[in-house]
């Protein structure tokens, strides 16, 4: 016996097949921008190419625009993953390390702003700003746009940086003449320590606790030290700091404050204004050391440092006496005073947080005041970052090491306080990955996901830019949802479909949409089948509202297409995983049409059974949606679902197969035969024989055979009218001996007698009935009443050889979904066949051959389906019968018999005989169906 092979699944088309194109088209354009400028004839031909495929995509995904993502190294269309090239990791690495989470794109983008945003990533140098600022140029929140440019950051970066340039230029003027030697004062920390001593030391005019004159009287000597019992004098360019050695600076380090009297309370009272001041002066201290101006003055800068409030002085002592313990031979650059104003933020900021004086929120906000004054001296140092982005490195930007700094300073009870608060949406996704990780790494799965659910939480949030980075967080810590724990996934998915049911904003549909999209996929993977569940059940609400939404939704998600998947693994399962029956009944279609369609592949019997059970576990859902196919579908595909119904619910197909099969479709009826033969109901007998009527006449002996492979007896008085010639007299005397093989099959014992009658009448010469139906009979009876017939064999002119080739049997205790109705015979050698087709004329050769079909060799070029009519060689006159082709493979094609004369089935059962005769019964062999 055989299967079928594989019926592919038909998965639904992307709704936007332009997307992806427009995603290739654009990193094309922006290559041949950085290389031949947007003037050159191929930029150009490229970027109407990219324009043309970008309106398509915007068109097709409708109201909720188009949103292209980054997270990490991966590339998000509508939370979608796309596949990862060398060119797209680039891409995302550049947006990423950029800090621009997502660009958005409207059914109202015009194609000028699309070459701004083209110009917004070829622009570089030191001037240009980084990619962020040249895209909030032209793509800022306040000016109405068709693209929307989405930043993930903790402390944004600012352009308002002109205060501190301004300051800067004047303290370069106002130094003048020393120009060159500010570098000196400039080398090391201590350096700057007598800079700032001196300072103070000039403005309390000369009122130190002992004073020392120093060029011409001028006091620079100050007291450190508590109460007087050390003095340390800070002596001006000696370079030498008198009486502070390195082991008392690493001890102020680790003291925190032990050489500055008072350090750690005047940081305490630092106000926020006093900092501001102080990061002005790093400021200018950076643009001084990159200004080449000849009227640079010590004592012009002495009054900036003089000028500070106290506070600010000392926390700047301690900072750098702090760096100096550290790293004593340190120069004072750039990047040095960048890192110095950024700790004193973050301190600042922690220790305003730590004592409750400002929220999570507050501390981001007040972070980017501090930010506008440090822009300067990222300025000076952006130049190497762009050299290296230009060359496909990714750059952390100086934004995102403030915020991972502060990050990190803040205490793990206070992490999880604001995790856990209604302000979560506020810490960037990287840090509450950072640390649900090492919730994980520690084996806190629970408070992870608590977390996360927390997190999740936010998407509800009144305030519209609170769900904005909430939305956008989410798509970013999908996978970590999935680690932490499913449960927590199904109530993320809950949130978010909520919040997407009561959206009014079109920006915050589309990226509550990908969030949306991005978990569900994570949860595909996972095989959490509970939260796919309520992926399902958030689509079904949202439909009843916004079915257009859903429509572009549903395939995104992507949970109908992977149904082949999730079946397939559980019938290798041992039970069926918890789960995935709800999942089945919420895609009745999927599910339902894939199922019917494996059940036409099973091969064993255990197999099928699997399905069944798994079909019946769906339920009403299931049997549904089969009832809509058979009634409304093409024939070829009611066909498919037949043997399932014929599982699930025999009446119901009783009553709808009758109008179908009077459609007169030959190749439906065939189908529908060999689809009950494989499901096996138990009814598939009394159904067939119900319909005989309605078969074409080539697939009624199909279906006697089935009727009597199932061995229901109530269909023998129905067999018994047409054995007699009484039913389907129209037919061919075939009929009446599948009728009378069928009847043996199934124990028929009130047929015996009729059997008897046929296999012992007489007339005037010879025998009344044809040899085939005497055959037939005598074959029967030796199953029905094998005493009666061992006695009449010797006088029925019978070949007992003959007899020996009878319809087999089923044999229940075998694995397999259909038995042998006939045995076999290999052939000692091959025996020529011709077969003439509507397609031609073909001449091959029989390797394997029964009474109901047989095996082609050769090259065989015939379609699965094709009928044709079949000649053997054989004497004078050749056996010609009806076949159909069943199956093709290397050079070999099955065929199995439709219908042949009883003259010449006679000679191809002599023809067997002659050939090798009846084989005993062996294992059934499994041949591929269509």
């Amino acid at each position: 016996m055989s299967t079928l092979p594989h019926m592919p699944f038909v998965s639904t088309e992307p709704r936007i097949p332009n997307a992806r194109a427009f995603i290739r088209s654009l990193n094309i354009l922006l290559k041949y921008a950085r290389l031949y400028g947007l003037e050159h004839s191929r930029s150009s031909r490229q970027f109407d190419s990219a324009w043309v495929e970008l309106q398509d995509a915007v068109e097709a995904a409708g109201q909720g625009g188009l949103l292209l993502g980054a997270s990490g190294t991966q590339l998000l269309l509508d939370g979608v993953p796309l596949d990862s090239s060398p060119a797209e990791r680039s891409f995302a690495n550049l947006l990423t390390s950029s800090g621009v989470a997502s660009i958005g794109f409207t059914s109202s983008v015009t194609q000028n702003e699309f070459l701004n945003l083209v110009r917004a990533f070829m622009e570089a140098g030191p001037n240009a700003g980084t990619l962020s600022e040249r895209l909030e140029v032209h793509f800022g929140k306040k000016t109405p746009s068709g693209i929307r440019v989405n930043e993930i950051r903790f402390v944004a970066e600012d352009a308002g940086f002109s205060e501190a340039r301004v300051a800067a230029t004047l303290t370069a003027k106002t130094l003048g003449a020393d120009a060159d030697m500010i570098q000196e004062w400039f080398r090391t920390p201590e350096k700057m320590i007598q800079l700032i001593a001196a300072a103070e030391g000039a403005h309390s005019g000369g009122s130190g606790t002992q004073g020392t004159g120093v060029s011409g009287g001028s006091p620079y000597q100050r007291s450190y030290g508590s109460g007087g019992s050390s003095e340390a004098q800070l002596i001006p360019g000696s370079g030498t700091v008198a009486g502070l050695n390195e082991d008392m600076l690493a001890a102020s380090a680790l003291a925190n404050a032990a050489i500055i009297p008072g350090a750690a309370s005047a940081f305490s009272r630092l106000e926020e204004a006093e900092l501001q001041s102080l990061l002005k002066l790093l400021v200018q201290f950076g643009e001084a050391q990159n200004t080449k101006n000849p009227q640079l003055d010590k004592n012009s800068l002495q009054q900036k440092l003089a000028g500070l409030p106290q506070n600010a002085q000392i926390t700047l002592r301690q900072a750098l006496a702090q760096v100096a313990a550290k790293s004593p031979s340190a120069k004072v650059d750039e990047a040095m005073l960048l890192r110095l104003a950024e700790d004193l933020a973050i301190k600042f900021a922690l220790d305003r947080y730590q004592r409750g004086e400002v929220q999570v929120n507050a501390v981001r906000q007040m972070l980017d005041r501090m930010g506008s004054e440090l822009n300067t001296l990222r300025k000076l140092l952006r130049s190497r970052e762009d050299k290296m982005a230009s060359a496909g490195l990714a750059v952390e930007s100086h934004a995102d090491v403030l915020d991972r700094q502060f990050w990190a300073a803040v205490p793990e009870s206070g992490k999880k306080h604001v995790l856990m608060s209604a302000e979560a949406w506020c810490i960037p996704p990287r840090n509450v990955q950072q640390y649900v990780e090492e919730l994980l790494g520690r084996g806190e799965a629970n408070a992870a996901g608590d977390i996360l659910l927390q997190y999740a939480t936010c998407v509800r949030n009144k305030d519209s830019e609170a769900r904005k980075k909430a939305a956008i967080g989410l798509g970013q810590l999908a996978e970590l949802f999935s680690k932490a724990a499913s449960q927590r996934l199904q109530d993320a998915l809950v949130q978010i479909g909520q919040q997407m049911a009561d959206e009014k904003d079109t920006e915050l549909q589309t990226l509550l949409s990908a969030a949306f999209v991005r978990l569900s996929q994570e949860s595909a993977t996972r095989r959490y089948y509970r939260a796919m569940q309520q992926s399902l059940d958030s689509l079904a609400d949202l439909e009843e509202s916004r079915p257009s939404w859903v429509q572009s939704l549903r395939p995104r998600v992507g949970i109908d297409n992977r149904v082949p998947e999730f079946i397939e693994e559980a019938l290798a399962a041992e039970q069926i995983p918890e789960g995935l029956v709800g999942v089945l009944m919420r895609v009745p279609q999927s599910s339902s049409e894939y199922l019917s369609v494996r059940l036409a592949r099973s091969g064993r019997r255990t197999e099928r059974e699997s399905i069944v059970a798994l079909a019946k576990a769906v339920g009403s859902p299931c049997v549904r949606h089969l009832k809509e196919i058979l009634k409304n579908e093409v024939p070829a595909k009611a066909a498919s679902v037949v043997g399932l119904l014929g599982r699930m619910d025999p009446l119901a197909l009783e009553d709808m197969l009758p109008p179908r099969l009077r459609e007169n479709v030959r190749s439906f009826h065939d189908a529908v035969v060999r689809q009950l033969s494989i499901a096996g109901a138990p009814e598939r007998g009394k159904l067939l024989a119900e319909s005989l009527e309605l078969f074409d006449p080539m697939i009624i002996p199909l279906a006697l055979d089935e009727i009597g492979m199932c061995g229901d007896t109530d269909t023998a008085p129905k067999l018994l009218r047409i054995a007699e010639g009484e039913l389907l007299a129209q037919g061919s005397e075939y009929l009446r001996v599948k009728a009378i093989e069928a009847l043996g099959r199934m124990r028929a014992p009130a047929a015996a007698a009729h059997l008897r009658r046929f296999v012992e009448s007489r007339k005037t010469f010879g025998w009344a009935y044809p040899d085939e139906i005497r055959m037939a009979a005598a074959q029967a009876l030796l199953k029905l009443d094998p005493e009666w017939m061992q006695s009449f064999l010797p006088n029925s002119g019978l070949d007992t050889k003959v007899i020996a080739l009878a319809p087999l049997d089923p044999i229940p205790e075998r694995d397999f979904v259909r038995h042998r109705r006939y045995r076999r015979v290999r052939l000692p050698r091959a025996v020529p066949a011709t077969i003439t087709s509507a397609r031609g004329k073909f001449t091959s050769a029989i390797s394997v051959l029964s009474l109901d079909g047989g095996l082609l060799s050769g090259d065989i070029q015939i379609p699965v389906g094709t009928e044709a009519t079949l000649k053997i060689p054989a004497g004078l006159r050749s056996i010609s019968m009806q076949a159909v082709v069943r199956f093709v493979r290397s050079q070999q094609a099955g065929f199995e018999m439709m219908g042949i004369n009883l003259e010449d089935r006679a000679k191809l059962r002599r023809l067997l005989i002659s050939l090798g005769g009846p084989e005993p019964p062996v294992r059934p062999t499994i041949i591929p169906r269509d």
